[in-house]
């Protein structure tokens, strides 16, 4: 990793990743990332090789039994608590000690992958004697001192088609955003919401914003999607499935990422994608294909 920056903690845990990354709290459709408890970490697209979040002591690297993934626990500070990771081939033995940023391996394609999904890592912090089942990862607190509200002369009228796959379309604004946050933002009540997650399809996502959250924001929100929770900085909502149609043609739904400048759109299926390179796709189309329209 180049520059780190310190995104969360957990337990006296400190979780980091390289600043050109991005990261999502909420992109997922596991039981985890709808309670606040992970962290998928996402390197630059391309990228395969896997740096350690943390510092600490491996205390178990192997294959998963019966899938293609794998599982890594890094026991990290003085607690009875460690890091689990997912869906990186380890090139790390038991015993090794890590330094935050050093190589523990290869992203994998995972089993729990969807066909848009993106290499990335899976992170947990859990207990020592209880570190791989799927529930049970103690809260985790996001920076939320990161966030910071984003500028008024950012352009957000309209988006570009920067990348077209069989898998996804990634649109750009051309203009780097604040980190935690998002390129898809909502203003009303003076404030601004940075949007997350996999909208609609996932059936879940979240808002964040820099400015406290009052009960005029949620009953304005309230309109239009279910509360789930609140924390600083952060609300979780669930959604209900809906076809996003943009440009004439429906899709799956889009992705969005903590620090990724771009907007993925998920066609139904592999390779149904209307959307050609440098086409321009309106932010209030966006948001009306999503039903986002406060």
């Amino acid at each position: 990793m180049n520059n780190v920056i310190n995104i969360a903690d957990s337990n006296g845990i400190e979780l980091y990743t390289d600043d050109e990354w991005y990261f999502s709290f909420t992109n997922s459709p596991y039981y985890s990332h709808k309670r606040f408890s992970s962290i998928d970490i996402y390197p630059q697209r391309g990228v395969k090789t896997a740096f350690s979040p943390v510092e600490g002591t491996v205390i178990e690297a192997r294959k998963l039994k019966l899938m293609n993934d794998y599982f890594l626990a890094i026991k990290s500070g003085n607690q009875e608590t460690c890091v689990k990771i997912l869906h990186v081939k380890p090139t790390i033995r038991i015993g090794e000690h890590l330094n935050l940023g050093d190589e523990i391996g290869q992203f994998i394609w995972s089993p729990f992958f969807d066909f848009w999904t993106d290499l990335h890592m899976h992170l947990e912090v859990r207990p020592l004697d209880d570190r791989l089942r799927a529930g049970g990862a103690y809260p985790i607190n996001p920076k939320n001192n990161l966030i910071k509200k984003a500028r008024k002369d950012i352009d957000r009228k309209s988006f570009r088609v920067e990348m077209k796959s069989e898998r996804y379309t990634l649109l750009t604004l051309d203009s780097k955003i604040p980190i935690f946050s998002t390129p898809l933002a909502l203003e009303f009540d003076d404030l601004q919401f940075f949007l997350e997650g996999g909208l609609p399809h996932y059936r879940h996502g979240s808002f964040w914003t820099s400015t406290k959250i009052s009960q005029k924001n949620l009953k304005t929100l309230n309109k239009f999607i279910r509360i789930d929770f609140t924390r600083e900085g952060y609300i979780h909502f669930f959604y209900s499935n809906s076809e996003p149609v943009i440009q004439g043609v429906c899709y799956k739904g889009i992705g969005l990422y903590l620090n990724d400048p771009h907007i993925k759109i998920i066609p139904k299926k592999i390779g149904a994608i209307g959307l050609e390179v440098d086409d321009e796709i309106s932010h209030d189309e966006i948001l009306k294909s999503i039903r986002f329209q406060p």
